[in-house]
């Protein structure tokens, strides 16, 4: 509905805007701010996923010299890699890239740099940096990532199809069909993932990226499910 400003009818357009939110509630897919030009995290103690802003050319995304990984503030300590995969199905954004260098010390600081990567559009994506942290746990990595896109919906105040995510001890509990538990440290075919992979109801409802669902799924399967 478009609410133009005309005397009588804008507060009645708040109204039934406010109306359909409610109606809406968890139903609703969020709209989110636009991504970072650029966000990392750890996939496995060799493997790192990089999400760019922007969908980008397969041959040009997995030239592997478009891309460095170090420690935090040391570029001359370059850990070495042995591949880089456009891995995202959905929007073709997320590459991931496997280190013959390492393992990553976890918990520590390091860089991701992105260098003049080609989009899809055509043009050229330019020097990117991205800092993270090596390693997932709950506290840093999921609890944020389940305040942003589930919580709403799964909550004390809304627990959608009784299954919360707004604690840990939560998320293990079992959920709408009651038959097992909702994430099982290790297992790739817990129901939460199944319910968040690209293009299921969960990540649609949740407004999440790939990258999202990756972080989620290395969490379980990668760093099992820890704290």
């Amino acid at each position: 509905m478009s609410c133009r400003r005309r005397p009588g009818i804008l507060l009645a357009c708040s109204i039934l805007t406010g109306a359909l939110g409610l109606v809406a509630g968890c139903h609703a897919a969020r709209v989110l701010a636009p991504p970072p030009t650029l966000r990392a995290a750890s996939a496995s103690d060799f493997a790192v996923d990089v999400e760019f802003a922007e969908p980008l050319d397969r041959a040009s995304a997995e030239t592997l010299t478009h891309y460095r990984v170090y420690p935090f503030n040391h570029p001359e300590a370059a850990i070495s890699l042995f591949s880089s995969t456009l891995i995202d199905t959905i929007n073709g954004r997320v590459v991931q890239l496997l280190l013959s260098g390492g393992p990553l010390s976890d918990s520590s600081l390091y860089t991701v740099r992105a260098d003049n990567v080609r989009s899809l559009a055509g043009g050229l994506t330019g020097d990117r940096n991205a800092i993270f942290t090596a390693g997932l746990g709950y506290g840093r990595d999921i609890a944020p990532l389940m305040a942003t896109h589930c919580n709403r919906c799964h909550a004390a105040a809304q627990p959608g199809g009784q299954y919360r995510t707004d604690s840990y001890a939560a998320l293990f509990g079992a959920g709408s069909d009651g038959s097992r538990a909702n994430i099982i440290a290790g297992d790739p075919s817990s129901l939460c993932i199944k319910r968040s992979k690209p293009l299921n109801s969960m990540y649609n409802l949740g407004a999440m990226s790939f990258l999202d669902f990756e972080i989620l799924y290395n969490w379980v399967v990668s760093y099992g499910a820890r704290r």
